[in-house]
């Protein structure tokens, strides 16, 4: 039987931590690479016989998955945020999988249902996400939110098109606006950083038209009004989201020209 190393990097996240790790128990090992947290986490860790790192807060999490995957010691590797359960649908998909892989195909997208404060939100779901491959297959760059990059063989698809009955991670996202307000500034802090490395330039068109479709597409193409308020709240959050990066990029931008001016 191959076995499973699952990797969780984790921040404060005794909220929903030990149903997290409840539902990977049969994994071989859990590795909990934490940064520093300030509740219950590493307790909760520690009931569960996690193995436990500790690396530097970052603000994003995927410049400290790639030193928390290297830890790992197991032939297959399963990348989890600490709010995310694995179905015991899914883990028996992956025990699967990882014994028989398709050939040449050892990185996995998995389909993601997510929970928004505390109802399933459809328009939010994820036909995939890179987050199973064989231990060296996949790395992580700089980016928030990008996929890891797969540096041996092809992708394969996990149940795409929801034909196999709950084999899909559930994602209990956002606990209230408040909280996921803060991260959407922290996030804006590092896409702006994004922006200069790759040095683009502020355009008003992207101000002015990114975040009406960045609704658009959340509220009518994937279907937001059918999930009723919760749909249309966060369909509103994300375009803000958009409006924040172009905004932020335009104030950087304002204050290197005016300097002189008094802030």
């Amino acid at each position: 039987m191959a076995t499973i190393s699952v990797v969780i990097n984790t921040l404060n996240a005794q909220r929903l931590l030990d149903d997290v790790l409840e539902s990977v128990k049969e994994a071989d090992e859990i590795i909990i690479c934490d940064m520093h947290s300030e509740d219950e986490t590493i307790e909760i860790a520690k009931r569960h016989k996690c193995k436990i790192f500790y690396h530097e807060r970052t603000g994003i999490v995927e410049l400290a998955r790639n030193w928390a995957m290297e830890q790992a010691t197991c032939e297959w590797i399963l990348v989890l945020d600490a709010d995310e359960i694995v179905t015991p649908e899914l883990w028996k998909f992956l025990k699967e999988y990882s014994d028989k892989p398709k050939k040449n195909k050892y990185a996995c997208y998995i389909p993601r249902e997510t929970y928004l404060l505390g109802k399933h939100v459809k328009s939010w779901r994820q036909s995939g996400i890179k987050r199973f491959w064989k231990k060296g297959v996949c790395y992580y760059t700089d980016e928030i939110h990008k996929m890891p990059v797969t540096k041996e063989g092809k992708d394969y698809w996990i149940n795409k098109n929801g034909k196999l009955e709950n084999v899909a991670l559930i994602h209990y996202h956002i606990p209230s606006i408040n909280h996921f307000m803060e991260r959407l500034n922290n996030y804006t802090d590092f896409e702006l950083k994004r922006f200069l490395m790759k040095k683009k330039k502020f355009k008003l068109s992207k101000l002015l038209f990114r975040p009406p479709y960045e609704f658009f597409k959340l509220y009518i193409l994937k279907g937001g009004y059918k999930d009723g308020i919760h749909g249309f709240i966060f369909a509103i959050i994300m375009a803000y989201y958009k409006f924040l990066q172009w905004a932020k990029l335009y104030e950087y931008e304002f204050v290197q020209k005016n300097k002189d001016l008094r802030y």
